[in-house]
């Protein structure tokens, strides 16, 4: 028995040692997240993110650092630090950036002052379901944007995130007109602003750690996160309803430090990508499972929930187009159509009509390339609007050409296989002398109205309203003599277009008498300035043939310049009201249609066109491919080839003429003041 009990106080004394030994004494016993021991031969790569413990999102971290471990044997340790352990999102990021810290996981909202384009999942109902938001953010969107990450030295793998948002308040939200009136709480951010305000209510900046607290004390009546959000921060104490609308999506993207991840060899680099990205789907299930853990706790404690019908989120759907369309150049419009035509092609309707558009919206001119979309999308409003619709559903789709004839093939072509189809417009880019007249395109019309075009023949696809190359510049050269031009310098650059508008002008000036006295060919990749500064004093005008940024660019040298030659912009530019006066080619009729259009693109999209001839030309277009659908709606024609060998219809706001002989069109173009913004008129001729 005293063996026993000497025994058992040995094995107390034992645990008493030991618990001396590994216990932490010091005022702070708080758990920290366990790290591995790392051996000096190993590699560490630390990981920040502001998740707690228990999100989706930290436990896809754990996921992700035991496969890089067990895939390494133990040779590449992740250590982890949540919840803000290292600083808060903008600090982890500026750590990142200088290789301080190696893999991030950051809100895609928090990047959007450095990155305005990650705003993109913020922009609310611009998917129908949030599959449709998985599908584009792993597709050619989502590449687009983690591309972009590079320019802030990072680099983009993958989106994982927290959920998608919903509205709270003390009512039902299931329509835009009951926001009318409320004040909603946000974080800063004019697209939020903007978003609350097209639906009638006061958008108020709050920190979200204050956000229950101001709705308790009245200070706003409403506000929108995740449900993840919503439990945590126990809002749903403070409102009597949750609306599930999965509007808009909490994104986080999953970056690397590029300066570390070049100092790694390649097969690490491999696998660093493709384990973030094979955890993505996992991620969303769990957060989704969690979600579905945190609306059971919020109807319990007594919210009334309510789902949005179909028919309800179409009305929010239409009031927020405008939010989508006036941020298209802030997200980009190459992200945005990619969007749109799934979108609308995924989700199709009966009776449906679609115009398909081919233009460049990301390489050389994308700001013409959206000019021309957005004339064709004023014109389908247009047409919605003015009482002769026969169909209930007519839609645009746009597609990125990337100014590369393949690209544009292959869109023809499968808008040539698309139901639905009425016709092509073709804009900027290579698509009006590079059509592959396979059997499909035959059966589609193609309308090529933008500017000019070397296509001598029109077939049955293809009609061009532009005119050909040595026309277009003849009338631009007897302009300048009837206004006295006797010498001029061209200013142009290295693309097919500009080189064969160049080429054009200066025969027809050979052949007038007008001296060509210098031509600078614009190198984007050297000053400009340098490539702009000789004697301005010689020439009496200066003709620039740019359709690129380089025109803008070069606009802006010459209204800083103490002497100015007479300036002529081959293509149709808005000038601000600071700026030099512009003679531009211009093909507009003065009327009660151009100005209701000029009206309707303010409305819509919030500022002035960039090119008003190239948005009218598109206009006209599309209003063309719509009313030869009506004629054959009608009966009148058996197809939509028949029914566009018919004069211009009424309403066309470009200066056409029509040749029945041969069913020809053609534009007639002449100088005029380019438009000004200082007092919203335009010259004539």
């Amino acid at each position: 028995m005293k063996r026993m009990t000497g025994l058992l106080s040995l094995s107390i004394l034992l645990a008493l040692l030991i618990l001396l030994i590994v216990w932490p004494f010091g005022t702070d016993t708080t758990v920290q997240q366990a790290q591995p021991n790392p051996s000096h031969d190993s590699l560490v790569l630390r990981f920040g993110y502001n998740i707690p413990e228990r999100s989706a999102l930290h436990l896809a971290a754990e996921r992700f650092k035991t496969a890089i471990e067990q895939h390494t044997s133990g040779r590449v340790q992740v250590q982890l630090f949540p919840n803000q352990a290292l600083g808060n999102d903008h600090q982890m990021l500026e750590m990142a950036r200088q290789g301080e810290l190696d893999l991030l996981l950051i809100p895609s909202a928090k990047l959007s002052t450095a990155l305005p384009e990650m705003q993109y999942a913020d922009l609310p109902f611009l998917l129908p379901t949030r599959q449709d938001m998985y599908a584009m953010l792993d597709g050619e969107p989502g590449r687009l944007l983690l591309e972009k990450m590079k320019r802030i030295n990072m680099v983009g793998v993958t989106f994982w995130g927290n959920g998608f948002k919903h509205f709270t308040a003390n009512r039902p939200l299931k329509t835009p007109s009951d926001f009318a009136g409320l004040n909603i709480r946000i974080m800063k951010s004019r697209l939020l602003r903007d978003q609350f305000n097209l639906m009638g209510a006061e958008a108020v900046p709050i920190d979200f750690h204050e956000t229950r607290q101001a709705l308790l004390d009245g200070v706003v009546d409403g506000q929108e996160n995740p449900l993840v959000a919503i439990h945590s921060m126990r809002i749903h104490e403070a409102q009597t309803d949750l609306t599930l609308s999965e509007h808009a999506y909490l994104a986080y993207v999953f970056a690397i430090s590029e300066k570390r991840f070049n100092q790694l060899p390649g097969h690490l680099q491999t696998l660093l990508l493709e384990t973030a990205r094979a955890l993505t789907p996992w991620q969303r299930i769990e957060t989704e499972r969690q979600e579905s853990e945190f609306l059971a706790e919020i109807q319990a404690s007594g919210t009334a929930v309510h789902e949005l019908s179909e028919s309800q989120r179409i009305l929010f759907q239409q009031a927020m187009q405008p939010l989508a369309d006036r941020f298209e150049t802030t997200i980009g419009p190459d992200i945005l159509a990619y969007t749109r035509e799934y979108a609308v092609l995924k989700h199709p309707r009966e009776n449906r009509w679609l115009i398909g558009i081919d233009t460049d919206l990301s390489a050389v001119a994308p700001r013409l390339g959206l000019e021309v979309k957005r004339g064709v999308e004023i014109a389908v409003q247009h047409f919605q609007r003015s009482g002769t619709m026969l169909t209930p559903d007519v839609q645009v789709i746009a597609r990125d050409n990337r100014n590369l004839a393949g690209r544009s093939n292959r869109t023809l072509d499968d808008y040539a296989r698309t139901p639905g189809m009425l016709g092509i417009v073709a804009g900027i880019g290579p698509t009006p002398s590079h059509v592959n007249q396979s059997p499909s395109q035959q059966a589609v019309p193609i309308i090529n109205p933008w500017l000019f075009s070397d296509v001598s023949e029109q077939g049955n696809s293809l009609i061009s309203l532009a005119a050909p190359a040595d026309r277009f510049a003849t009338q631009l050269i007897s302009d300048l003599r009837k206004r006295g031009i006797k010498t001029a310098r061209l200013i142009t650059e290295t693309t097919a277009w500009s080189e064969n508008l160049t080429h054009a002008i200066e025969t027809a000036a050979i052949k007038s008498g007008i001296t060509i006295e210098a031509k600078a060919i614009l190198d984007p990749e050297y000053p400009l300035a340098t490539q702009l500064e000789v004697q301005q004093e010689t020439v009496d005008a200066a003709i620039l043939v740019l359709y690129s940024r380089l025109l803008q660019e070069s606009l802006n040298w010459f209204a800083d310049q103490p002497r100015v030659p007479l300036l002529i912009s081959a293509i149709d530019w808005t000038m601000p009201a600071d700026g030099p006066d512009v003679l531009s080619m211009q093909s507009l009729r003065q009327g009660s249609t151009a100005a209701s259009v000029m009206e309707a693109y303010r409305k819509r999209y919030g500022s002035d066109p960039l090119s008003t001839s190239t948005l009218m030309l598109s206009h006209d277009a599309a209003w063309m491919l719509l009313m030869a659908a009506v004629r054959c709606e009608a009966g009148l024609h058996e197809n939509m080839a028949q029914a566009l060998k018919v004069a211009p219809c009424e309403q066309v706001i470009t200066d056409f003429s029509f040749a029945e002989s041969d069913h020809r069109y053609h534009v007639n173009w002449y100088l005029a003041p380019a438009y000004k913004l200082n007092d919203g008129t335009r010259g004539t001729p």
